[in-house]
C-alpha cells in the first residue's frame, strides 16, 4: 500500500528514524538507509508478527509533498501444489503459515498506518491544511 501526503511540511529524517523505531518496538530487526529520493527501512523477524518475508517501507519526495510505501516482499515463490498432492498433512502445515503470515501482514499494516497517520499529525508544521490520498 502507497500513501501521498502534501502541505504536511515534515523532517523526513525524523519520519524515517520514527519508522525504524516503530519496528523496533515490535521487536523486528531493522534498518535504514538512504536512497536518491530519500529513505528506505527493512524491518524483518519479529516475534509478534510472523511474516513470510520481509517488510519494506519507502519514503520519498520532499517535505512538503511525499509518498510512503509500505509492502510484504516475499522470500521466494513456494508452490504448495507438490505438497498438497503428496501429503495433506504436510501441505495442511505450509498452507496454515501462510494464512497465519496473511493475517499478521494485515494486523501490521494496520497498526502502522494507524500510528504514521497519528505521529504525521504530532509533526506536521501546518496541522489543518494538509491532505493524504491512497493508492
Amino acid at each position: 500500500m502507497q500513501k501521498k501526503w502534501t502541505d504536511k511540511n515534515v523532517d523526513l529524517v525524523l519520519l524515517a528514524t520514527h519508522i525504524g523505531n516503530f519496528f523496533k518496538k515490535g521487536d523486528f530487526e531493522a534498518i535504514k538507509g538512504e536512497i536518491p529520493n530519500g529513505y528506505q527501512i527493512f524491518a524483518e523477524n519479529s516475534p509478534y508478527f510472523r511474516l513470510d518475508g520481509y517488510v519494506s517501507v519507502t519514503i520519498e519526495g520532499k517535505p512538503d509533498d511525499f509518498t510512503i510505501k509500505l509492502e510484504l516482499c516475499r522470500e521466494g515463490k513456494r508452490s504448495l501444489t507438490p505438497l498438497l498432492l503428496t501429503t495433506m498433512f504436510v501441505g495442511g502445515y505450509f498452507l496454515s503459515k501462510k494464512l497465519r503470515s496473511d493475517e499478521d501482514w494485515m494486523r501490521l499494516e494496520k497498526e502502522f498506518w494507524r500510528h504514521l497517520d497519528n505521529f504525521l499529525l504530532y509533526l506536521s508544521n501546518s496541522p489543518g491544511g494538509s491532505s493524504c490520498s491512497s493508492t
